[in-house]
């Protein structure tokens, strides 16, 4: 097991000698959330961030080390984080809405498509065979979780329990809650390693202090109107409001409770659409989690789209700038980091039930269960890009309609 680290030097905040300008840096961070799929982000982030000398190897990393602590999807928040800290408040609302853009635009244009020619004949066998291989792709997500936050017989308890407890339809936010409550009561302190680094954050406290209320004010408003209006968009935005604000990790974390949210509790989608949702999220650049904006979309149109992306995305944002500001001040905290890893077994579970649940609907047929061990033995062993992944399986599904040879 490991033991408790001991304490490592400080970091110190970089000179900024090489700092951008504002129009430099939102500009950068359209251009990534344009370009980058999945794991691409961070490499494209730090590759931005660390080679042109705006801040060190050393304070990326802490950053990526705190956005792991609280709820929402890893790269933004990264992204928010090394915005907030080249240039303050200004430039993290800038920098977080051009990272958005450009994967929002893609998956507005790919949900009107789908929701008005979906049903064409030659459409109609793409989806199943990109169906089939999001389970492959889930599959291997689960067992890559598995093999990092599953590692002794508590962990896997949790696990278990998580997995059981979907399968019950128990609520997935009280199987959170009763997640931390089990990590805080079991785990114990020399099973949790501590990182006692810090870092300081520049600029004036005054400014910050400013950015941090009004962003907040915008988080209270936000769940008020989401707590308050009854109405379809209401109901949505609050939704996607309680999925941002609790939900651990990347994309594929959060989608247990995203899956919950919008088929099982209040049936806006089906297990087909939201497969074919997830698939666009795979396929288009910039976070996976924009698969929101393919929810929002069915439900009431651009309205729906944009509130969707809001909910989900708006929490997280709000939570890295006040993390950036106490983050050296509680990240020893023991109690914090046991609540941290009974969420992720608890999550790995849950992602276990999704593969489930998405595999009983779409393999339906044997060239079904091709299309999902294709995905899971490219994207697992041979290390194949996701889009390759969905490249392949939609040239050869097209392939195979116009020479008369689909077999679903």
């Amino acid at each position: 097991m490991k033991q408790q680290k001991r304490a490592q030097p400080t970091i110190q905040t970089s000179s900024n000698s090489a700092a951008p300008t504002l129009f430099e840096l939102v500009s950068a961070f359209f251009l990534i959330g344009l370009t980058a799929y999945s794991m691409a982000m961070l490499e494209q982030l730090k590759a931005l961030v660390v080679k042109r000398g705006w801040l060190s190897q050393e304070e990326v990393d802490d950053g990526l080390a705190m956005v792991q602590l609280y709820p929402g999807p890893i790269f933004v928040n990264l992204a928010v984080y090394v915005a907030y800290r080249l240039r303050g408040f200004v430039a993290a609302v800038l920098c977080f809405l051009a990272f958005l853009l450009p994967s929002y635009l893609l998956m507005v244009g790919l949900s009107y498509l789908y929701f008005h020619y979906a049903d064409l004949g030659w459409v109609h066998p793409l989806f199943i065979a990109l169906e089939a291989m999001v389970v492959g792709i889930v599959i291997h997500v689960a067992l890559d979780f598995a093999a990092r936050y599953v590692k002794d017989p508590k962990t896997a308890t949790i696990a278990a329990l998580a997995f059981l407890s979907m399968l019950y339809r128990i609520d997935a936010f009280a199987i959170i809650l009763l997640a931390i409550i089990a990590g805080i009561a079991f785990f114990r302190a020399n099973e949790i390693a501590i990182d006692t680094r810090t870092f300081s954050i520049p600029g004036s406290l005054q400014h910050r202090l400013l950015g941090l209320f009004i962003s907040g004010a915008i988080f209270v408003a936000l769940l008020t109107w989401g707590l308050y209006d009854k109405s379809l968009n209401g109901q949505l935005l609050f939704s996607m409001f309680k999925v941002g604000a609790i939900a651990f990790g990347n994309g594929m974390t959060i989608m247990p409770l995203l899956q919950q949210e919008v088929v099982f509790s209040h049936h806006w989608l089906s297990l087909k659409e939201f497969a074919d949702g997830i698939a666009f999220g795979q396929v288009t650049p910039g976070p996976f989690l924009i698969t929101a904006v393919f929810i929002g979309y069915k439900l009431t149109g651009i309205p729906g789209s944009i509130l969707a992306t809001i909910g989900i995305f708006y929490p997280s944002f709000f939570y890295t700038l006040l993390m950036s500001e106490i983050y050296s001040k509680i990240k020893h905290f023991v109690l914090l980091q046991k609540a941290l890893r009974a969420i992720l077994a608890a999550f790995t579970g849950m992602i276990f039930f999704v593969a489930l649940s998405l595999g009983e609907y779409s393999l339906n047929s044997q060239a079904a269960f091709i299309w999902c061990v294709f995905a899971l033995v490219a994207v697992r062993y041979f290390r194949l890009n996701i889009l390759w992944v969905f490249a392949i399986g939609i040239t050869a599904e097209v392939g195979l309609y116009l020479g008369g040879w689909h077999v679903f």
